[in-house]
């Protein structure tokens, strides 16, 4: 093994071990503002500025579930004071995707207007350059996100994404839950679908998982897609994260 890759194994098995020890915190968080100061300190370990978590319909802030973030005062106030929500457009590019997408991609995502890109001009100047945002689509409800942001035009922590990703996805849960959206008992996973999460989770196709598990991948899918439905959620990131949260997979399963 070369000195380079060992140090890759060794800045991913400290960046894994934040991951844990977040999650750990975080389920046994008793307060919204403690999971925010969590997530605040998640958000610098893993070389981000900010991050801004939300839960809400594009022309409405008042009243919404889940609202953290500890962005700067001088924009919070800014946008109160023009009522310029309504054209954020990673919310909006949220209500296109499911997938993690970075800010420099919104104008593939949408035909952005002129007022969002005023809004991303204005947040630039003020200090919220660039960012990495997860969508978090819960089946009844408005859509969410987390956005990990930084201060200056500085390229993304590319190795941190992975790990950013299920933590927003945590932390989303974990306030959902405090707020009172969240399921009071978890749905239980049969040994076939929580098999075929464990090989998704690690990367698998579901064609390799067949033939892992002499399974026609046809059949993965289909215990994945029962799996999605009975916890609700609409990604295998959601999914995985759900069932790590309710104590139905551990890391172990995970790194296997």
């Amino acid at each position: 093994m070369s000195r380079r890759h060992a140090a890759t194994e060794t800045e991913d098995e400290a960046l894994f071990g934040r991951v844990q020890a977040f999650v750990r915190e975080v389920k046994t968080a008793r307060s919204l503002g403690a999971i925010s100061g969590l997530l605040s300190d998640a958000t610098r370990a893993l070389h981000f500025d900010h991050f801004a978590m939300t839960q809400r319909f594009s022309l409405r802030i008042e009243g919404v579930p889940v609202q953290l973030h500890d962005l700067p005062q001088s924009w919070t106030a800014h946008l109160a004071e023009r009522r310029h929500w309504a054209n954020d457009p990673v919310l909006a590019a949220c209500q296109r995707t499911v997938a993690p997408f970075a800010w420099s991609d919104l104008p593939d995502l949408i035909e952005l207007t002129p007022p969002q890109r005023s809004y991303i001009e204005e947040a630039a100047a003020r200090g919220l350059a660039n960012g990495w945002t997860v969508p978090i689509h819960i089946p009844g409800e408005a859509t969410g996100l987390c956005s990990f942001v930084l201060a200056s035009d500085r390229s993304l922590p590319q190795a941190s994404l992975p790990a950013a990703q299920y933590l927003a996805c945590f932390a989303f849960e974990a306030a959902r839950r405090l707020a009172g959206r969240g399921e009071p008992a978890a749905p239980r996973l049969s040994k076939r679908q929580l098999e075929c999460v464990v090989l998704a989770a690690r990367g698998k196709s579901d064609w390799v998982a067949g033939q892992i598990l002499g399974l026609a991948p046809d059949t993965v899918h289909k215990y994945l897609e029962q799996a999605k439905a009975r916890f609700g959620v609409s990604s295998r990131t959601e999914l995985v994260v759900r069932a790590l949260h309710d104590g139905q997979l551990s890391f172990d399963d995970l790194l296997g």
